[in-house]
């Protein structure tokens, strides 16, 4: 399956809004993989919007469950501006609300203040690193579509002192544009997990990306994305997570913020 700007033809229009068939094999416990839901409405997002603009914040509350199959969606724009748009989706399956996702699209603009991007981490590189094993019913279904490289950091359930790692990774099937971004950002599980001792559950609730590269002309390619996961806070059963992420040529492509209930 690809994972770009085609999920926007594959909304279809009905009485009351649109709808886009969610896949099998795409499940993370008991909701569909986070990264293709956010993708999906950003694909929605994305037709109510001039394609000379380019996603630049996503905002994504998950508010339920998503199972595979027909999810119905409506997209608003709340404003539109001279260098910027602002969209809201709902997602729904069964009457329900199950996602609400806030997008904002901008113009690129001139201006003399910059900031130098931060550098990728100095890691081992994917070449001499083995993908992680997809191993049915132990590891979420969707992590089977993708290659996943850890480069250095505690794994999950290790009972570490820290939560926090680096690594590699790609979708096995063509990705690109900002729903295949997206859908990256979510590939990897909360570096918290590191901490527990043995098999535990963690679910995101709110969901924040940047995206600062160009996501209208990004495509995965033959190259691996470089990303950085920490947990900056962890308390009272919800934590908070960071990481970012960088092409295979070094430049940082997005950054996310995630928080994150943890059951132990």
């Amino acid at each position: 399956m690809r994972i770009d700007a085609s999920f926007r033809e594959q909304w279809e229009p009905t009485e009351d809004g649109w709808q886009f068939v969610l896949p099998d094999g795409w499940m993370q416990g008991r909701s569909m993989f986070g990264g293709l839901t956010a993708a999906a409405a950003v694909a929605l997002g994305a037709r109510s919007v001039d394609e000379a603009r380019s996603l630049r914040v996503a905002s994504v509350q998950l508010l339920r469950p998503v199972k595979a199959g027909v999810l119905g969606g409506t997209a608003t724009v709340l404003r539109e501006g001279k260098g910027t748009t602002f969209v809201e989706v709902r997602l729904r399956q069964s009457s329900d609300v199950v996602a609400l996702v806030q997008l904002v699209f901008v113009r690129p603009r001139t201006g003399s203040v910059a900031l130098e991007d931060a550098a990728p981490p100095d890691v081992p590189g994917p070449e001499g690193l083995a993908d992680l094993p997809y191993l049915p019913g132990i590891t979420p279904e969707f992590t089977q579509h993708a290659r996943l490289r850890w480069a250095r950091g505690p794994l999950p359930f290790s009972g570490a002192d820290e939560a926090g790692f680096d690594g590699w990774c790609r979708f096995r099937g063509p990705a690109g544009d900002a729903e295949g971004l997206i859908a990256m950002l979510d590939l990897w599980p909360t570096p918290t997990l590191a901490l527990a001792n043995g098999p535990t559950f963690a679910s995101t609730v709110t969901w924040t990306a940047h995206i600062v590269g160009a996501p209208n002309a990004w495509r995965q390619g033959e190259g691996w994305a470089q990303f950085r996961y920490r947990s900056v806070a962890a308390r009272a059963g919800f934590h908070t997570v960071v990481g970012e992420l960088w092409g295979s040529d070094g430049a940082l492509l997005a950054w996310t913020e995630q928080l994150v209930a943890f059951f132990d």
